[in-house]
Protein backbone atom coordinates (compact mmCIF):
# COMPACT_ATOMS: atom_id res chain seq x y z
CA UNK A 1 0.00 0.00 0.00
CA UNK A 2 1.21 3.39 -0.54
CA UNK A 3 1.72 5.66 1.73
CA UNK A 4 0.45 8.97 -0.11
CA UNK A 5 -2.29 9.54 -2.74
CA UNK A 6 -0.61 8.41 -6.41
CA UNK A 7 -1.29 9.10 -10.37
CA UNK A 8 -3.04 5.63 -9.65
CA UNK A 9 -6.17 6.98 -7.57
CA UNK A 10 -8.35 9.85 -9.46
CA UNK A 11 -9.24 12.77 -7.27
CA UNK A 12 -11.51 15.34 -8.72
CA UNK A 13 -13.01 17.76 -6.25
CA UNK A 14 -15.65 20.04 -7.95
CA UNK A 15 -18.07 22.53 -6.58
CA UNK A 16 -21.57 23.12 -8.79
CA UNK A 17 -24.10 25.67 -7.97
CA UNK A 18 -26.97 24.62 -5.48
CA UNK A 19 -30.72 23.95 -7.56
CA UNK A 20 -33.95 23.23 -6.19
CA UNK A 21 -33.47 19.33 -5.81
CA UNK A 22 -31.35 19.86 -2.98
CA UNK A 23 -33.18 20.04 0.33
CA UNK A 24 -30.39 20.44 2.80
CA UNK A 25 -27.03 22.48 2.85
CA UNK A 26 -23.74 21.07 0.77
CA UNK A 27 -22.69 17.64 1.86
CA UNK A 28 -18.79 16.97 1.50
CA UNK A 29 -19.01 13.87 0.11
CA UNK A 30 -16.10 11.52 -1.17
CA UNK A 31 -17.17 9.41 -4.19
CA UNK A 32 -15.16 5.94 -4.00
CA UNK A 33 -15.77 3.67 -7.44
CA UNK A 34 -14.65 0.74 -8.13
CA UNK A 35 -13.18 1.17 -11.63
CA UNK A 36 -13.32 -2.80 -12.32
CA UNK A 37 -16.65 -3.63 -11.25
CA UNK A 38 -18.95 -4.91 -14.37
CA UNK A 39 -15.64 -5.57 -16.67
CA UNK A 40 -14.99 -1.78 -15.96
CA UNK A 41 -18.75 -0.07 -16.38
CA UNK A 42 -18.66 1.18 -13.41
CA UNK A 43 -16.29 3.46 -13.62
CA UNK A 44 -18.48 5.59 -16.74
CA UNK A 45 -21.15 5.51 -13.68
CA UNK A 46 -19.19 6.34 -11.53
CA UNK A 47 -18.12 9.79 -13.41
CA UNK A 48 -21.91 10.27 -13.89
CA UNK A 49 -22.67 10.09 -10.68
CA UNK A 50 -20.16 12.84 -9.76
CA UNK A 51 -22.26 14.83 -12.40
CA UNK A 52 -25.01 14.54 -10.69
CA UNK A 53 -23.77 15.14 -7.36
CA UNK A 54 -22.45 18.31 -8.16
CA UNK A 55 -25.73 19.34 -10.27
CA UNK A 56 -27.49 18.68 -6.62
CA UNK A 57 -25.03 21.34 -5.02
CA UNK A 58 -22.48 19.02 -3.21
CA UNK A 59 -18.89 19.37 -2.77
CA UNK A 60 -17.40 15.72 -4.39
CA UNK A 61 -14.23 13.96 -4.27
CA UNK A 62 -14.16 11.34 -6.39
CA UNK A 63 -11.34 8.57 -5.82
CA UNK A 64 -10.87 5.49 -7.94
CA UNK A 65 -8.84 3.52 -5.64
CA UNK A 66 -6.75 0.88 -7.92
CA UNK A 67 -6.52 -1.63 -4.61
CA UNK A 68 -8.31 -3.20 -1.50
CA UNK A 69 -5.88 -0.99 0.62
CA UNK A 70 -6.32 2.16 -1.18
CA UNK A 71 -10.01 1.68 -0.58
CA UNK A 72 -9.31 0.84 3.00
CA UNK A 73 -7.19 4.64 3.22
CA UNK A 74 -9.94 6.33 1.52
CA UNK A 75 -12.66 5.17 4.10
CA UNK A 76 -10.50 5.78 7.16
CA UNK A 77 -9.59 9.13 6.14
CA UNK A 78 -13.12 9.65 5.16
CA UNK A 79 -14.09 8.51 8.52
CA UNK A 80 -11.76 11.02 10.07
CA UNK A 81 -12.80 14.26 8.41
CA UNK A 82 -16.56 13.51 8.87
CA UNK A 83 -17.35 12.86 5.10
CA UNK A 84 -20.37 11.51 3.79
CA UNK A 85 -19.26 8.40 1.98
CA UNK A 86 -20.74 7.03 -1.20
CA UNK A 87 -19.48 3.81 -3.20
CA UNK A 88 -19.83 2.93 -6.46
CA UNK A 89 -19.66 -0.78 -6.89
CA UNK A 90 -20.64 -4.11 -6.38
CA UNK A 91 -21.14 -6.13 -3.18
CA UNK A 92 -17.69 -7.02 -2.45
CA UNK A 93 -16.50 -3.03 -3.20
CA UNK A 94 -18.99 -2.35 -0.18
CA UNK A 95 -17.67 -5.34 2.05
CA UNK A 96 -14.29 -3.36 1.75
CA UNK A 97 -15.63 0.00 1.93
CA UNK A 98 -17.45 -1.19 5.30
CA UNK A 99 -14.20 -3.00 6.75
CA UNK A 100 -12.77 0.87 7.89
CA UNK A 101 -16.62 2.52 8.45
CA UNK A 102 -18.34 -0.16 10.57
CA UNK A 103 -19.58 1.09 13.99
CA UNK A 104 -18.89 4.18 13.57
CA UNK A 105 -21.13 7.03 12.98
CA UNK A 106 -19.75 7.44 9.19
CA UNK A 107 -22.84 7.41 6.83
CA UNK A 108 -22.87 5.15 3.59
CA UNK A 109 -24.77 6.08 0.33
CA UNK A 110 -24.88 3.26 -2.00
CA UNK A 111 -24.95 2.98 -6.05
CA UNK A 112 -25.00 -0.60 -7.48
CA UNK A 113 -22.66 -1.26 -10.19
CA UNK A 114 -21.73 -4.99 -9.94
CA UNK A 115 -22.80 -8.10 -10.78
CA UNK A 116 -25.25 -9.36 -8.32
CA UNK A 117 -25.84 -5.89 -5.91
CA UNK A 118 -27.39 -8.17 -3.13
CA UNK A 119 -26.99 -5.84 -0.55
CA UNK A 120 -28.67 -2.64 -2.45
CA UNK A 121 -31.36 -5.81 -2.94
CA UNK A 122 -31.82 -6.48 0.66
CA UNK A 123 -32.39 -2.89 1.41
CA UNK A 124 -34.89 -2.30 -0.92
CA UNK A 125 -32.96 0.50 -2.12
CA UNK A 126 -33.78 2.09 -5.65
CA UNK A 127 -31.24 0.84 -8.79
CA UNK A 128 -32.16 3.32 -11.26
CA UNK A 129 -29.24 5.37 -11.35
CA UNK A 130 -31.08 8.82 -10.48
CA UNK A 131 -32.91 7.96 -8.16
CA UNK A 132 -30.33 5.99 -6.42
CA UNK A 133 -27.91 9.24 -6.62
CA UNK A 134 -30.84 11.07 -4.60
CA UNK A 135 -31.26 8.22 -1.80
CA UNK A 136 -27.57 7.91 -1.80
CA UNK A 137 -27.76 11.65 -0.13
CA UNK A 138 -30.60 11.20 1.72
CA UNK A 139 -31.27 10.60 5.48
CA UNK A 140 -29.57 7.75 7.02
CA UNK A 141 -31.13 4.48 8.86
CA UNK A 142 -29.08 1.92 10.74
CA UNK A 143 -28.94 -1.71 9.34
CA UNK A 144 -27.07 -4.44 11.33
CA UNK A 145 -23.91 -5.87 10.05
CA UNK A 146 -22.31 -9.65 10.15
CA UNK A 147 -19.24 -9.71 12.65
CA UNK A 148 -16.81 -12.91 12.10
CA UNK A 149 -13.93 -13.07 14.58
CA UNK A 150 -11.22 -15.80 14.18
CA UNK A 151 -9.24 -17.20 17.17
CA UNK A 152 -6.85 -14.85 16.99
CA UNK A 153 -9.19 -11.82 17.79
CA UNK A 154 -8.57 -11.11 13.93
CA UNK A 155 -12.56 -8.99 12.88
CA UNK A 156 -14.09 -8.64 9.67
CA UNK A 157 -17.57 -7.40 8.95
CA UNK A 158 -20.00 -8.41 6.18
CA UNK A 159 -23.00 -7.18 4.79
CA UNK A 160 -25.39 -9.41 3.18
CA UNK A 161 -24.56 -13.22 3.55
CA UNK A 162 -21.47 -15.27 4.81
CA UNK A 163 -21.74 -18.84 3.87
CA UNK A 164 -19.36 -21.92 3.95
CA UNK A 165 -19.81 -25.10 1.73
CA UNK A 166 -20.99 -25.72 -1.32
CA UNK A 167 -22.05 -22.20 -1.71
CA UNK A 168 -18.75 -21.03 -1.13
CA UNK A 169 -17.39 -23.19 -3.27
CA UNK A 170 -20.30 -22.11 -6.15
CA UNK A 171 -19.11 -18.12 -5.10
CA UNK A 172 -15.28 -18.93 -6.12
CA UNK A 173 -16.02 -20.87 -9.00
CA UNK A 174 -18.51 -18.05 -10.25
CA UNK A 175 -15.45 -15.40 -9.45
CA UNK A 176 -13.20 -17.39 -11.68
CA UNK A 177 -15.64 -16.99 -14.84
CA UNK A 178 -15.48 -14.73 -17.62
CA UNK A 179 -18.14 -15.87 -19.42
CA UNK A 180 -21.28 -15.78 -18.75
CA UNK A 181 -21.56 -12.67 -17.34
CA UNK A 182 -24.29 -11.42 -14.82
CA UNK A 183 -26.56 -13.64 -12.15
CA UNK A 184 -26.84 -16.58 -15.25
CA UNK A 185 -22.35 -17.02 -14.10
CA UNK A 186 -23.91 -18.27 -10.14
CA UNK A 187 -26.13 -20.56 -11.97
CA UNK A 188 -23.36 -22.18 -14.24
CA UNK A 189 -21.38 -22.63 -11.30
CA UNK A 190 -23.69 -24.09 -9.53
CA UNK A 191 -24.33 -27.02 -11.74
CA UNK A 192 -20.35 -27.76 -12.19
CA UNK A 193 -20.05 -27.44 -8.61
CA UNK A 194 -23.25 -29.81 -8.17
CA UNK A 195 -20.38 -32.74 -10.40
CA UNK A 196 -18.19 -32.42 -7.44
CA UNK A 197 -20.39 -32.41 -4.10
CA UNK A 198 -18.68 -32.83 -0.70
CA UNK A 199 -20.37 -33.51 2.43
CA UNK A 200 -18.96 -31.18 5.12
CA UNK A 201 -18.85 -32.61 8.94
CA UNK A 202 -19.97 -28.92 11.33
CA UNK A 203 -19.82 -28.47 14.60
CA UNK A 204 -22.45 -25.18 15.58
CA UNK A 205 -22.95 -23.72 18.23
CA UNK A 206 -26.15 -21.05 18.09
CA UNK A 207 -26.33 -18.99 21.27
CA UNK A 208 -25.02 -21.43 23.52
CA UNK A 209 -26.83 -24.74 21.81
CA UNK A 210 -25.00 -27.00 20.17
CA UNK A 211 -26.01 -28.57 16.30
CA UNK A 212 -24.06 -30.79 14.54
CA UNK A 213 -24.32 -33.50 11.61
CA UNK A 214 -23.45 -33.42 8.29
CA UNK A 215 -24.23 -30.74 5.87
CA UNK A 216 -23.88 -29.12 2.61
CA UNK A 217 -23.45 -25.96 3.29
CA UNK A 218 -24.36 -23.26 5.81
CA UNK A 219 -25.63 -19.96 5.19
CA UNK A 220 -25.49 -16.89 8.13
CA UNK A 221 -28.16 -13.99 6.47
CA UNK A 222 -28.44 -10.72 7.34
CA UNK A 223 -29.96 -10.11 3.96
CA UNK A 224 -32.69 -12.27 2.00
CA UNK A 225 -30.36 -12.87 -0.89
CA UNK A 226 -27.12 -13.88 -2.56
CA UNK A 227 -25.38 -15.27 -6.00
CA UNK A 228 -27.35 -12.29 -7.79
CA UNK A 229 -30.73 -12.96 -6.53
CA UNK A 230 -30.92 -16.36 -4.64
CA UNK A 231 -33.21 -15.77 -1.95
CA UNK A 232 -31.50 -18.57 0.59
CA UNK A 233 -32.82 -16.55 3.34
CA UNK A 234 -36.40 -15.03 2.31
CA UNK A 235 -37.09 -13.66 6.01
CA UNK A 236 -33.72 -12.58 6.68
CA UNK A 237 -33.75 -8.52 6.92
CA UNK A 238 -30.89 -6.51 8.13
CA UNK A 239 -32.86 -4.61 10.69
CA UNK A 240 -34.14 -7.38 12.94
CA UNK A 241 -31.34 -7.28 14.99
CA UNK A 242 -30.83 -11.59 14.34
CA UNK A 243 -29.11 -14.01 12.32
CA UNK A 244 -31.33 -16.08 9.71
CA UNK A 245 -28.81 -19.28 9.99
CA UNK A 246 -29.76 -22.11 6.60
CA UNK A 247 -28.27 -25.36 6.82
CA UNK A 248 -28.57 -27.90 3.89
CA UNK A 249 -28.27 -31.17 5.31
CA UNK A 250 -26.91 -33.94 3.27
CA UNK A 251 -28.81 -34.48 0.10
CA UNK A 252 -28.39 -36.08 -3.53
CA UNK A 253 -27.28 -33.78 -6.29
CA UNK A 254 -30.19 -34.16 -8.31
CA UNK A 255 -32.28 -33.19 -5.27
CA UNK A 256 -29.76 -30.26 -5.02
CA UNK A 257 -30.42 -29.84 -8.47
CA UNK A 258 -34.05 -29.53 -8.07
CA UNK A 259 -33.88 -27.15 -5.33
CA UNK A 260 -31.84 -24.93 -7.24
CA UNK A 261 -34.31 -22.71 -8.98
CA UNK A 262 -36.75 -22.34 -6.63
CA UNK A 263 -34.40 -20.33 -4.33
CA UNK A 264 -34.60 -17.24 -6.41
CA UNK A 265 -38.40 -16.99 -4.70
CA UNK A 266 -37.86 -18.93 -1.48
CA UNK A 267 -39.12 -21.82 -2.92
CA UNK A 268 -36.27 -24.22 -0.62
CA UNK A 269 -38.14 -23.81 2.51
CA UNK A 270 -39.54 -26.37 3.72
CA UNK A 271 -37.47 -29.27 2.07
CA UNK A 272 -36.66 -31.97 4.54
CA UNK A 273 -33.27 -31.47 4.07
CA UNK A 274 -33.41 -27.67 4.86
CA UNK A 275 -32.97 -26.49 8.96
CA UNK A 276 -33.90 -22.50 9.57
CA UNK A 277 -32.91 -22.06 12.80
CA UNK A 278 -32.35 -17.37 14.07
CA UNK A 279 -29.86 -15.93 16.16
CA UNK A 280 -27.31 -13.42 17.88
CA UNK A 281 -24.38 -15.12 17.31
CA UNK A 282 -23.06 -19.29 15.77
CA UNK A 283 -19.76 -20.38 16.17
CA UNK A 284 -18.68 -22.86 13.52
CA UNK A 285 -15.98 -25.27 13.76
CA UNK A 286 -15.35 -27.96 10.79
CA UNK A 287 -14.88 -31.29 11.91
CA UNK A 288 -13.76 -33.29 9.01
CA UNK A 289 -14.98 -33.59 5.63
CA UNK A 290 -14.65 -35.71 2.63
CA UNK A 291 -12.74 -33.68 0.48
CA UNK A 292 -9.87 -31.79 2.36
CA UNK A 293 -9.03 -30.56 5.63
CA UNK A 294 -9.88 -26.97 6.03
CA UNK A 295 -13.26 -24.82 5.02
CA UNK A 296 -13.27 -21.00 4.72
CA UNK A 297 -16.04 -18.54 4.74
CA UNK A 298 -16.83 -16.21 2.45
CA UNK A 299 -19.19 -12.75 2.82
CA UNK A 300 -20.22 -10.41 0.24
CA UNK A 301 -18.20 -13.04 -2.04
CA UNK A 302 -15.50 -11.91 -0.17
CA UNK A 303 -12.83 -14.57 1.73
CA UNK A 304 -13.22 -13.72 5.38
CA UNK A 305 -11.14 -16.48 6.75
CA UNK A 306 -11.42 -20.16 8.15
CA UNK A 307 -12.82 -21.89 10.29
CA UNK A 308 -13.15 -21.83 13.36
CA UNK A 309 -14.87 -18.91 13.42
CA UNK A 310 -17.78 -16.90 15.40
CA UNK A 311 -20.28 -14.88 13.19
CA UNK A 312 -22.24 -12.45 15.56
CA UNK A 313 -25.33 -9.90 14.62
CA UNK A 314 -23.99 -5.71 15.14
CA UNK A 315 -27.43 -4.29 15.16
CA UNK A 316 -27.16 -1.00 13.65
CA UNK A 317 -24.05 -1.49 12.86
CA UNK A 318 -23.81 0.51 9.81
CA UNK A 319 -25.72 4.01 8.71
CA UNK A 320 -26.92 3.61 5.33
CA UNK A 321 -28.08 6.54 3.68
CA UNK A 322 -31.83 6.48 1.90
CA UNK A 323 -33.38 3.25 3.59
CA UNK A 324 -37.02 3.29 3.86
CA UNK A 325 -38.26 2.16 7.51
CA UNK A 326 -38.15 -1.67 7.95
CA UNK A 327 -41.66 -1.49 7.84
CA UNK A 328 -41.34 -1.54 4.14
CA UNK A 329 -38.35 -3.78 4.01
CA UNK A 330 -38.56 -7.51 3.52
CA UNK A 331 -37.56 -9.68 6.64
CA UNK A 332 -37.99 -6.78 9.17
CA UNK A 333 -39.39 -7.79 12.38
CA UNK A 334 -38.64 -4.43 14.37
CA UNK A 335 -37.90 -0.62 13.81
CA UNK A 336 -35.12 0.86 15.04
CA UNK A 337 -34.65 4.92 14.91
CA UNK A 338 -32.45 7.53 14.89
Amino acid sequence: MSSSQNDDVTVAIRNGPMDHAAQESDKQIILLTNSAANRGHAEAKGHLVEDMLTSLGHCVEHRLPPDIESTYKAVHDAVARGQHIIAVGGDGFIHHVVQGCAETPATVGLIPAGTGNDFVLGLDLPRELEDAVRAAVGPARPVDLLRFEQPTGEIRYGVTIATAGFSAAVNVRADNMAWPRGSSRYTLATLVELLRLQRYELQMVVDGQAVGGPCLMVAIANTRAFGGGMQIAPAAGPTTGHLDIVVIRDTSPFNLLRMLPKTFKGGHIGHPAVEIRTGQAIQLQLLCNDGSNSMNLRSDGEDVGSLPQTVTVVPGGLRVAGVSPPSTVAGEGRERTE
